[in-house]
């Protein structure tokens, strides 16, 4: 609760005016006086239940999208009291990085965010509903909330706020952008595959039928082609192979870290991992994704083990939304660890902005391991002389047309005020 005209000094005197009234018998101080006691708790007391049958929802449309898209924001209140409401003012906070076409949005004091302020009246059992768009330009993990919800008397004496810790969040996955048009070629941009002693089959992709072997399985039998043939058919599966591919992004852009990072070339990198991965998912690659940043909320580096489920997308894209693009650990000491266990003939792909000694020095170690090894360059870079290496360029800016400003977007990540 909060008094925005009545004071001590309000109340004490008109109590004192009421009793001086009384005592000198002059009806007009002492009306005054009630009448002013009145006001103030009368006022006071609708402000005092003004939020007690008020509630508060809002819902998305959707709670996974990509870079670039939509998201509809359905809000909603409802007063379920007898009390009317001559005016309501509804704070959600949002981030700064999300744009809300319908409305302007308010600075917070919360860094990173802003405030989506409605003001409203409510009349006694009724709900109003407001619909908003939210544009997501840049891939992250975001969240809405809390709420603060404030209201009081007819006159604005007194105001009552209430803050309600419901957060609603939403991951916005970086942009996946075809090969091709990333300068890759349509054909073994990783190379000609290494194919294992041992092939096996995709019981999900039957290209035929033949006649039936005494070593094959009863289970692969085809019935109908059987009775139409007279004999007994089984089916003719897809050869498939089992390639690992471990995609190792790098978040150096600069040899020193105090140097800062070029946000630009990290985000551009982040879009090139993404795009490499749903590419090599689709061609049934099983595929791990591993980067030397921290997630979001947590100080875990991103390592998501191989494997090509239908979750397996998702979960990287969401991984990759949630990465900081700040450097945390090693990533020379990181690639050796992961790659490491990977099996013999496995391609490596690394994506990086910046070319080191150690790098080169690790580099030649998993080709002599028997790794194939790609090398995927975010800008020019001087690549090393090495037998076997596949090295593609790609463009700095993946980002589109019109990349978000550098320093906005530090300022998001480290949660310091802009220069």
């Amino acid at each position: 609760m909060r008094s925005h005209f009545f004071t001590s000094i309000w109340l004490y005197g008109a109590a004192a005016l009421l009793l001086l009234g009384l005592a000198l018998r002059q009806p007009a101080l002492a009306i005054l006086a009630l009448l002013t006691l009145t006001t103030a708790g009368g006022s006071w007391l609708w402000s005092r239940v003004s939020l007690a049958g008020v509630a508060y929802t809002r819902s998305l449309s959707a709670t996974r999208v990509f870079a670039g898209e939509t998201i509809e924001l359905t809000a909603s209140v409802v007063n379920r009291t007898w009390l009317p409401l001559p005016w309501l003012a509804v704070e959600d906070q949002i981030s700064d990085r999300v744009k809300v076409r319908e409305r302007e949005t308010l600075p917070s004091a919360r860094p990173g965010m802003t405030l989506l302020r409605i003001v409203t009246a409510v009349r006694w059992f009724e709900r109003v509903t407001w619909t908003f768009h939210l544009d997501c330009p840049q891939r992250g993990a975001y969240t809405l909330g809390p709420i603060t919800l404030r209201s009081g008397d007819l006159f604005g004496f007194f105001s009552r706020e209430v803050r309600l810790d419901d957060q609603c969040r939403f991951i916005v996955y970086p942009r996946v952008v075809p090969l091709t048009d990333l300068g890759l070629p349509a054909l073994h941009p990783f190379g000609e595959r290494r194919v294992p002693h041992h092939l096996l089959t995709d019981p999900a992709r039957t290209i035929g039928v033949r006649d039936y072997h005494p070593e094959d399985s009863f289970r692969f039998i085809h019935w109908k082609a059987t009775a139409r043939m007279q004999e007994v058919q089984v089916k003719v599966f897809e050869p498939m192979v089992a390639v690992h591919l471990g995609v190792f992004l790098c978040l150096d852009t600069f040899e020193r870290y105090w140097e800062g990072v070029d946000y630009q070339r990290a985000e551009s990198a982040i879009v090139a991992a993404a795009s490499i991965a749903a590419y090599a998912l689709d061609q049934r690659y099983l595929v791990g994704m591993y980067a030397n940043g921290v997630l979001a909320g947590s100080d875990q580096t991103l390592r998501i083990p191989a494997g090509r489920g239908p979750a397996q997308l998702p979960a990287i894209l969401e991984g990759l939304a949630k990465l900081t693009p700040l450097a945390a650990t090693n990533f020379t000491r990181l690639l050796r660890q992961e790659a490491g266990r990977f099996p013999w003939g496995s391609t490596v792909v690394v994506v990086a902005a910046l070319m080191t000694p150690a790098l080169t020095t690790e580099l030649a170690a998993l080709l002599v391991a028997g790794h194939r090894v790609v090398l995927v360059c975010v800008g020019p870079l001087e690549v090393p002389p090495l037998p076997g290496l596949v090295v593609h360029t790609l463009p700095e800016n993946l980002l589109g047309p019109s990349p978000p400003d550098h320093r906005y977007a530090l300022t998001i990540d480290l949660g310091m005020p802009a220069p």
